[in-house]
């Protein structure tokens, strides 16, 4: 960008190799970068300028010296003190008042938005309270622990508890070892089998005593 004065004629000059001036009214000079000039089915000359706000300013200034103002269509692309096509179809200045309107508008539809959103919500969550989805099982308590086994149930000796047992069987090995003591940490329960060969190898050795 040039911002320097040239001759103060508004509009742009003639194209000087790859360059265009454009004089604006308030008398600021913008240089324009041209890629090429062509000509067109009726034999008018267009500019192709290297980049789209060159173009744009080519326009701009072009409307200036025609006395067109360059109006904006739409209404969220205008900046202050800009013109834009109002309802009415009129030119107007977009100021302060039209830009608070304008954010006024957009801050009501957004909040309405979320408001429909929370009603939306709400209602869903009605209907699922209401079909009964949105019960939870409760969680099973847990198992209660096993209790002792109570008088009669199965032990390791019919008629003997397994502690009377144990009993039994320390005093019997310490007996057996001279009267040291013994702690019994392991036994193996007998077998049908293992009462078999017991009965028989009594029998046994009774018979050869007789």
């Amino acid at each position: 960008m040039n911002e320097t004065v040239q001759d103060g004629t508004v509009g742009l000059s003639p194209v000087i190799g790859n360059y265009q001036f454009a004089t604006h009214k308030n008398g600021k000079v913008d240089t324009l970068v041209v890629v090429k000039v062509v000509k067109d089915h009726e034999g008018n000359e267009q500019v192709l300028y290297k980049t789209y706000e060159h173009s744009a300013i080519a326009k701009k200034v072009t409307d200036e010296k025609t006395g067109e103002a360059s109006v904006h269509e739409k209404l969220a692309t205008v900046k202050l003190g800009e013109t834009y096509k109002a309802k009415d179809g009129t030119a107007s200045s977009y100021g302060i008042s039209d830009l608070l309107e304008f954010q006024s508008i957009g801050f009501v539809l957004v909040l309405f938005v979320l408001v429909g959103l929370w009603g939306l919500i709400a209602l869903v969550s009605y209907i699922v309270k209401i079909l009964g989805l949105a019960k939870v099982e409760a969680p099973k308590p847990a198992s209660a622990p096993v209790a002792a086994s109570p008088a009669g149930a199965k032990t390791i000796h019919p008629g003997l508890s397994d502690e009377q047992f144990v009993a039994i069987i320390s005093a019997a090995a310490a007996h057996a070892l001279g009267g040291k003591p013994v702690n019994v940490v392991k036994f193996k329960p007998l077998n049908t089998m293992d009462w078999t060969w017991a009965i028989q190898g009594r029998v046994s050795l009774h018979t050869h005593k007789v």
